[in-house]
C-alpha cells in the first residue's frame, strides 16, 4: 500500500531513517527538529510494516525566468528486509502520478552514491544538475571574509541568481534562512566578501569543504583558508564537470544542464 505518513507513523519513519542513514555529526536530530515534515513522507507499507519511504519536498525550478513547481525526492530508503521487491519503484511511480496531477514540471533528486545514477535512470531520471569542485592550498595571505547572517539573505539571493546556471533550483528566503542556521549549528558557518558595500562572494562551510561557494577568486580562496585556519580545503561551485543531481521532466524541456545544491545533501 502506498500512502502519505501521519503522526502515528513518526516512530517507524524515524527508526527506518536511522537504520538507512546513520547519524553523522548530529545531522539527523537537527533534520528532524528543523526540516522534517511528516506530511511530505510517502510510505510503502505491508500490513503494519513500513517497508520503504521517500520525502516529496516542494521546490521551485527557475529556467531562464520560467518558474515552475517541482518535487525533490529526498531520503529515499528501503528496509534491508524488503529490498529488491519493487517498493522503491512503486513509490517513485506514485510520486510521478502525484506530480503530474498537481501540474509539477519535474521530479529531482541527488543520488547518494555514484552507482545510484544508474539505478534511477530506468525511471526517467537523467544527470542534469552539475557542479565543479575546487581544491585549494595555503600559499599566502588573502582577502579575509566576514561571517554572514539572515540579514544578508537578499544579497545572497541576488548573487546566487546572477552566478548560478540559468536553469536552477529557486530559493525562498526561508530556504536561505534554514541553510544559514544549519551551517551555523553543525558546520563552520557562512562567510562572505563585499566590494563597494555589496556582497561579491560567499561560502557555506563545513569542517573540510565549502558545499557552495560563488564568486571565488585566488585572493578570496586564500582568505577563506586563513579565517578557517586550514592549510587545504575544497569547495563546490556551479560548473559542468561533475553530475550532482538528476531530473525527470514531466513536460518537454530543451535544457541540457542546471544547478542545484544546499538541498540537505
Amino acid at each position: 500500500m502506498i500512502r502519505f505518513a501521519g503522526p502515528e507513523d513518526a516512530g517507524a519513519v524515524r527508526a527506518l531513517w536511522e537504520r538507512c542513514f546513520p547519524d553523522e555529526g548530529g545531522f539527523n536530530p537537527y533534520f528532524f527538529a528543523h526540516f522534517f515534515d511528516i506530511g511530505k513522507t510517502l510510505l510503502s507499507v505491508e500490513g503494519s510494516t513500513l517497508c520503504a519511504m521517500v520525502q516529496m519536498l516542494p521546490y521551485r525550478l527557475d529556467c531562464g525566468g520560467d518558474v515552475s513547481e517541482a518535487t525533490y525526492i529526498y531520503g529515499a530508503c528501503t528496509h534491508p528486509d524488503y529490498r529488491r521487491q519493487g517498493h522503491m519503484a512503486r513509490l517513485l511511480e506514485h510520486s510521478f502520478a502525484l506530480d503530474r496531477a498537481a501540474g509539477r514540471t519535474a521530479s529531482t533528486l541527488i543520488p547518494a552514491e555514484e552507482w545510484l545514477f544508474g539505478f534511477y535512470r530506468p525511471f526517467g531520471y537523467e544527470p542534469f544538475f552539475r557542479i565543479a569542485r575546487h581544491e585549494i592550498v595555503k600559499k599566502t595571505r588573502g582577502s579575509v571574509p566576514q561571517r554572514l547572517s539572515e540579514q544578508d539573505i537578499p544579497q545572497l539571493a541576488a548573487l546566487y541568481d546572477r552566478l548560478a546556471a540559468p536553469c536552477r533550483i529557486a530559493r525562498s528566503p526561508s530556504c536561505w534562512a534554514g541553510q544559514i542556521a544549519l551551517f551555523d549549528a553543525l558546520g563552520k558557518g557562512v562567510y562572505g566578501w563585499r566590494e563597494a558595500g555589496k556582497l561579491a562572494a560567499y561560502a557555506f562551510c563545513w569542517e573540510d569543504t565549502a558545499q557552495e561557494a560563488f564568486g571565488m577568486t585566488p585572493e578570496r580562496e586564500q582568505g577563506l583558508l586563513e579565517v578557517l585556519r586550514k592549510d587545504a580545503f575544497t569547495y563546490t561551485a556551479c560548473g559542468r564537470e561533475t553530475a550532482l543531481g538528476c531530473i525527470k521532466w514531466h513536460v518537454p524541456r530543451a535544457v541540457s544542464c542546471g544547478y542545484m545544491n544546499l538541498m540537505l545533501n
